[in-house]
């Protein structure tokens, strides 16, 4: 029913302390830095996990402060996330980004807004 979505992946956030928000994450929460993108000595963004998860959050650095990107929830197959291509077509929602494939994990991805703005994404892979 629906897209099939199985649980919430993870969620993306924007802010202007990412060094300081890493920080807290690794040395209070016990997340473990799975992959940063650095602008020379400037860390930009920050992948961390507390699973087996490619990542739990993420965080990338934006001026303003207590920006939320979006939250991702995951499904099976590329075909999975064709499907919910079709599915947000055929039920009028306002698709952002896909289907396509992430640059990072190279997971098949399709991002869309729930009607109060919301970001969200459904990935495979």
């Amino acid at each position: 029913r629906g897209m099939g979505a199985h649980r919430f992946d993870h969620c993306l956030l924007y802010g202007d302390d990412v060094d300081g928000t890493v920080r807290l994450f690794i040395e209070v929460l016990g997340f473990k830095m799975a992959e940063q993108v650095m602008a020379g000595d400037v860390l930009v963004g920050a992948f961390l996990t507390c699973s087996t998860k490619p990542h739990d959050i993420a965080f990338i650095r934006n001026p303003e402060k207590g920006k939320f990107h979006h939250c991702s929830f995951i499904l099976d197959t590329w075909n999975d996330v064709l499907r919910a291509a079709d599915i947000i077509s055929r039920k009028d929602v306002s698709l952002d980004i896909g289907p396509t494939r992430h640059g990072i994990t190279r997971g098949a991805t399709i991002y869309f807004f729930d009607p109060s703005g919301n970001r969200n994404e459904v990935f495979a892979g």
